[in-house]
């Protein structure tokens, strides 16, 4: 093995890490989650909880993968060899980030499908019925499908095979900088839309009647998951980036720095959304249908359709593609530390493995439409609940009873690993009561919660 490869610079890490933060989820999820959970309420409890609790782990993941200058499923072995209780963490991030793939790598597809039809302009002028339909069309096409998943696969392998700087850090640098100056485009021109002022108040008004619609405790439950789910914190996607960084500065503002960059950058992409939605009356849907069918709609009743729908699918395909190589570079670091591969050879075992693993994905809307676990409408559901609602609390948890408790790594271990360098900011070392006791105790809720809503209050008809 050779010696461990580096970010060029301190903005070609935040950039990565951005990244690999950012993703699908803080697009399509995030806004689904505001409109549903209360808008500036729930906004606000995410902001909280990336700063109360989602940052100190990130900050638990950065030192434990610069300390061992390994990815996740080694850091533990090299950190603490003797230990091996904690080792199992690594094997949960392993299986964490190949999930996450299994259905991220299929919405990239479909973003990369749509940018085809921003350049062509076959959307422009379809009414909701029309663009109904060829949302159907892609998603029921097995073929194209799949291929699209495979593109995906290969683009986002390769740019790992060319290497750190070379590929993974490339992609991250101009993807994210296209898409953060398209992302502003369009809000702007969301704000100034006729009717945009009730999105905006929607979004910094809070609405307390969700708290009686949904349950207080579920709204709080939710977004504690998603200030994880943000930060992509849990599964070791962040470790890798750790193990990447010379010990020249400390972490404390680099963690800092990522998540509240990534928290702005979401609340950015909800100003583009919600008064552009409430400017032309058209619901605040779901997931996919967000992207799919709603956006749609509302470029086709502005002005100018056709430049509005390419640019907007051109920046949701490059940052859709950038979290994919990230998460794809965790999955290639961890052949290479793991099993001693070569990174041309992790690359390309693991470009054969994810085509095998995200192919139910590619059919779940076509050939095996219907078949899905129970409570689940389709495969890539069930996915997205084993990543978000297991394995990232479950990895989140581990990681800081294993940073700062009194027994794994530990928090002398943490605290100087953490504050080494001669840059940055220092992390107080006051908040180790905070840090071992208060963060864990609300991850452990939400894991515990979050189950005995979903699989027990919701079907009594329970709202807590």
């Amino acid at each position: 093995m050779g010696q461990r490869e580096n970010f060029s610079s301190r903005a070609s890490f935040i950039i990565v890490s951005i990244s690999c933060a950012i993703g699908l989820g803080n697009i399509w999820l995030m806004p689904y989650r505001a409109g549903t959970y209360g808008g500036a309420l729930y906004i606000f409890l995410v902001t909280a909880f990336v700063f109360l609790v989602a940052i100190p782990v990130l900050l638990v993941e950065y030192s434990v993968g610069r300390s061992s200058g390994k990815s996740g499923i080694k850091a533990f072995e090299s950190l603490t060899p003797n230990d091996k209780k904690w080792h199992v963490n690594g094997y949960i991030g392993v299986a964490g980030n190949y999930l996450l793939m299994m259905f991220y790598v299929m919405i990239c597809g479909f973003t990369l499908g749509y940018l085809g039809k921003g350049v062509t302009g076959s959307l422009i002028g379809l009414s909701p019925a029309e663009v109904t339909a060829s949302w159907q069309a892609l998603t029921g096409n097995a073929g194209q499908s799949f291929g699209l998943m495979v593109a995906i696969v290969v683009a986002g392998m390769g740019a790992c095979l060319l290497g750190l700087q070379k590929g993974v850090e490339r992609v991250g640098k101009y993807m994210m900088s296209i898409f953060f100056v398209l992302l502003v485009i369009l809000l702007i021109r969301s704000v100034t839309l006729p009717g945009a002022y009730q999105g905006l108040a929607f979004l910094f008004i809070p609405n307390l009647d969700a708290m009686r619609e949904h349950g207080t405790f579920r709204i709080i439950h939710m977004a504690m998951g998603q200030s994880l789910f943000s930060l992509s914190v849990g599964i070791g996607s962040m470790a890798i980036f750790g193990s990447y960084i010379n010990r020249d500065r400390k972490l404390f503002k680099d963690a800092f720095t990522v998540g509240s960059l990534d928290l702005g950058i979401v609340i950015l992409c909800l100003l583009m959304i919600f008064p552009a939605a409430f400017a032309f009356d058209i619901p605040r849907t779901a997931g996919e249908a967000l992207l799919f069918l709603t956006l749609p709609n509302i470029f086709n009743a502005m002005p100018g359709s056709y430049f509005w729908a390419l640019i907007f699918y051109v920046g949701l395909a490059f940052v859709a593609f950038s979290t994919a190589v990230a998460v794809m570079e965790n999955i290639t670091a961890i052949g290479m530390d793991k099993f001693g591969w070569t990174r041309k050879k992790s690359a390309l075992i693991n470009m054969a493995v994810l085509i095998v693993l995200c192919t139910p994905s590619a059919f779940t809307r076509n050939i095996w439409a219907g078949f899905a676990p129970t409570g689940f409408p389709h495969l890539g559901a069930f996915f997205t609940y084993l990543t978000m609602e297991l394995a990232l609390p479950i990895g989140a948890l581990i990681y800081v009873l294993y940073g700062t408790g009194k027994k794994g790594w530990g928090w002398d271990n943490f605290i100087k690993e953490a504050n080494a360098g001669n840059t940055g900011w220092t992390f107080p070392v006051g908040l180790q009561a905070y840090m071992r006791y208060v963060i864990p105790a609300l991850i452990f809720f939400i894991l515990v919660f979050g189950q005995i809503q979903r699989w027990i209050l919701t079907p009594m008809g329970i709202l807590i």
